[in-house]
């Protein structure tokens, strides 16, 4: 049995999604924020498809603020994000960013 709690926000967005799906991102979700306990309010909009205004320490913009629509995230902190700013995909890591809002 796999027993999930989560906020209405979080249900209207994740509902679209294969269980499987939503239990492999919580999964990771709660695993990275027990890893990064300082990123927690940025994993957190994983789970509700918010838009992130993060610095980002790395890549061609480094040190610049970033709104990000945010993808996918993996186990070892790698994610995919949609940068507003460039108006591309691009790939980030986890410790390399500081959330702003």
């Amino acid at each position: 049995m796999i027993k999930l709690e989560i906020t209405n926000k979080q249900f209207e967005v994740l509902s679209k999604k294969k269980l499987a799906d939503v239990v492999t991102l919580f999964n990771t979700v709660n695993s990275l924020k027990a890893e990064y306990p300082d990123k927690s309010s940025f994993l957190d909009k994983f789970l509700t498809n918010e838009t992130a205004a993060v610095i980002y320490h790395g890549g061609s913009n480094s040190g610049k603020p970033r709104k990000l629509i945010l993808q996918n995230i993996k186990p070892d902190g790698a994610f995919s994000a949609f940068c507003i700013d460039s108006d591309s995909s691009k790939s980030f890591k986890l410790e390399k960013v500081e959330l702003i809002d």
